[in-house]
């Protein structure tokens, strides 16, 4: 037979016998580059009988069929689907084809055009195979096993065999235990045997492959029930399939640049099952044109969902992962790692590294690079702080990326609504996640419609504390007021700065403009009269006798000032009970206070304000906060420091410092009652999902009748 056809302009066209093949192929001899990719760029058709699919396998499959499509080559693959157990249970007690048809159709859909796989078949390499079903190129058939007995009810066809055939008449089967995945071609440790029709006593091997394929293409073969393409998921394929120039997809990325075929490059996949919500976060944001913001409570999976949002089609995109601190960028680098696969390249822009004389060459290819030379790059990822997001070097760096080829996620995006980060919302991402379990700027309406406009302007996707706790992803919990009192002095000083206050709220709040001093000192009023219940004097002395009670170890203390985090040292100290200290300004004991908390080796940890915002903190079942804050996202933050599950408890502990008027409040009296509304709002809000809410609702009311008639009350939710 010849090695060679010549071709209308005289030019021999490459056939099989031009290839050195081997009877037999290993992981070690590279497969894919060694025979799949040169066999099947020679080849005019291609049967492929495999046991496994899903849309990745497809993705990968078309990795070797450019040369099909550049041959005009057809394909017909025979493969069984990966159904649940209730869809092969009704596949077998169908009676008739069309009942059949429906049910693989529903199923199929299901993986193909519902799931996450779905975008692959929106940018990837699988358009080019669904411009193929729909050209008539490749022809798709699904194979199932109808006669389960009661041992073994879900078989399946698990056959492996292919058959490729050149202009020439030439043929090369193979058979082994490779499956059409690309985990099979490039990663597992697999064997096949090849049998080349040109060959001596190789040739009958060759024919016995393509009767068995026919047979069973045909539905011929009595063990196994073979069924077309139900007209459902081949109109899904129509749907996505790519535009073409001169009658071929005009996607530059399913070939190389010298037009041999595609890379062979397979990413790393973090597999991580997701939670139900975190699946629904997902598919709304899709639904919501790739833009919107995931309010999910503290230890929800916040992170993960976000990062597996965005690596759908991440292959194509530049990431932005902006943070609120310096503290969260080695946390965050690790999960992108796990996700994204470790190959990603992870440029860190903050003031720890040279970021500026890197970036451009990094961001340079998403703005003037080839759909082409972008695949074929690592994953890249900028991870930076808000304020580097913000800042003018920064965004001049990635201006004029297309917004199609650039997404964002910002991670605790509340912060950027503050007039200083807000800049950062004017990078033109073309897909947003806004990252918070309270979005919303407390007292701030400008800073929070101008989130919300960057996001899409939609509500977010919401799922709160109760939500998961009430699912199981967050530990139940009980909330205890730890009743501090005002001093005298304390109070008169509080009620001074409230008439002061009042006298300036009408004018403030009025339509007319008021000068920059009056509203100065309006919120210097504000800060003045907070700070009297933040530090209470006598919080010391009940935090030490909140020591001195029955409650879980190890415990993280939230205080207000350094001043307060000293005073309540000293109160440890005289119990001789072991504690570290994690704030901003004693950095140096930051590392050697978390590692001997991780370790069981101190009881207790003082922080500020360090671990509020997304850092991940050991399994610690109590969390005491002194200071009290109305700043919702602030109280919120905290307690969800404690609610992440762990086999070492079964339920968290929260204690907040709850203060009030004390015995020299007058009786009835105005500033009295707003104080207690003040501390009720918070109450309110951490005791909603609490186990022993009722419990609570009671003891708060027995401690205000004192106050006034009528004060009981207030503490009801």
């Amino acid at each position: 037979m010849a090695d060679s056809v010549p071709e209308e302009d005289g030019i021999s066209s490459p056939t099989f016998q031009d290839l050195d093949l081997s009877p037999e192929y290993r992981t070690g001899d590279q497969p894919l580059e060694s025979f799949y990719i040169p066999v099947l760029q020679r080849a005019s058709s291609y049967d492929r009988a495999a046991g496994y699919f899903d849309s990745k396998s497809l993705q990968y499959a078309a990795q070797g069929i450019a040369g099909l499509i550049t041959n005009g080559g057809t394909m017909r693959l025979l493969t069984a689907p990966r159904l649940q157990s209730a869809d092969i249970e009704a596949l077998t007690d169908a009676t008739t084809e069309p009942e059949e048809l429906e049910i693989l159709g529903d199923s199929l859909s299901k993986v193909l055009f519902e799931d996450e796989y779905a975008e692959y078949l929106r940018t990837d390499r699988c358009r080019c195979l669904a411009w193929m079903i729909t050209e008539g190129l490749l022809d798709v058939r699904i194979a199932y096993m109808p006669d389960a007995d009661d041992c073994n009810p879900f078989q399946h066809y698990h056959e492996k065999i292919g058959i490729v055939s050149d202009h020439a008449g030439n043929q090369v089967a193979f058979t082994g235990s490779i499956n059409e995945t690309g985990a099979a071609w490039t990663a597992n440790y697999e064997s096949f045997d090849v049998f080349r029709s040109w060959c001596g006593g190789e040739e009958a091997r060759v024919q016995r492959k393509a009767d068995a394929f026919e047979r069973l293409w045909n539905n011929h073969d009595p063990k196994v029930t073979v069924r077309r393409l139900p007209d459902a998921v081949r109109e899904g394929f129509e749907e996505v399939s790519p535009e073409t120039v001169d009658g071929k997809p005009a996607l530059d990325m399913f070939f190389s640049e010298e037009g041999e075929g595609p890379s062979p490059t397979v990413r790393e996949q973090d597999e991580r099952e997701l939670w139900t919500h975190q699946q629904d976060a997902i598919e709304w944001w899709r639904d919501h044109d790739y833009t919107g913001i995931f309010a999910m409570a503290t230890g929800a999976g916040k992170t993960l969902t976000a990062l597996r949002a965005a690596r759908l089609q991440a292959d194509i995109r530049l990431t932005i992962i902006t943070v609120p601190s310096k503290v969260l960028l080695d946390q965050w680098r690790d999960e992108i790692e796990a996700v994204f696969g470790p190959e990603t390249r992870i440029q860190e822009c903050s003031g720890r590294t040279n970021w500026r004389e890197s970036i451009l060459q990094l961001v340079d290819p998403y703005r003037v690079g080839t759909l082409q030379s972008v695949h074929n790059l690592p994953r890249t990822v900028l991870l930076t702080t808000i304020h580097t997001a913000a800042s003018d070097p920064f965004r001049k760096a990635v201006q004029y990326i297309p917004p199609d080829n650039l997404q964002i996620i910002i991670d605790e995006v509340h912060n950027a609504g503050a007039p200083t980060f807000q800049k950062a919302l004017e990078i033109d991402a073309g897909r947003r996640i806004g990252l918070s379990a309270t979005p919303d700027r407390q007292w701030d309406e400008e800073g929070t419609e101008a989130i919300y406009e960057y996001f899409g302007g939609h509500e977010p996707f919401s799922f709160t504390t109760s939500d998961a706790i009430e699912n199981g992803y967050l530990t139940p919990y009980e909330y205890h007021p730890l009743i501090c009192e005002l001093t005298a002095q304390e109070y008169e000083k509080y009620a001074e700065l409230s008439a002061e206050i009042n006298t300036l709220a009408a004018r403030v709040h009025s339509d007319e403009d008021v000068p920059r001093r009056v509203l100065d000192q309006y919120e210097k009023l504000l800060r003045d009269r907070a700070h009297i219940k933040k530090t209470a004097k006598l919080k010391p002395a009940e935090f030490g006798r909140f020591l001195e009670s029955s409650h879980p170890t190890p415990a993280i203390v939230f205080c207000e000032d350094t001043e307060q985090l000293e005073d309540l040292e000293a109160e440890l100290g005289n119990r001789d009970l072991s504690y570290g200290v994690y704030i901003s300004n004693r950095e140096d004991e930051q590392a050697d206070a978390m590692y001997r908390f991780e370790n069981g080796l101190i009881d207790y940890l003082l922080a500020i304000k360090c671990l509020d915002e997304g850092i991940d903190v050991p399994d610690a079942p109590t969390a005491a906060i002194i200071a009290s804050s109305r700043n919702e996202r602030e109280f919120i933050q905290r307690r969800g420091r404690v609610l992440r599950q762990s086999e070492s408890k079964e339920r968290a502990v929260i204690y907040d410092m709850f203060v009030l008027p004390g015995p020299n409040a007058p009786k009835d009296d105005d500033q009295a009652r707003r104080l207690i509304e003040q501390e009720l709002d918070r109450a309110k809000v951490l005791m909603r999902a609490a186990e022993n809410r009722d419990a609570v609702e009671q003891q708060l009311a027995e401690e205000l009748d004192t106050y006034g008639s009528g004060y009981r009350y207030l503490a009801y939710v």
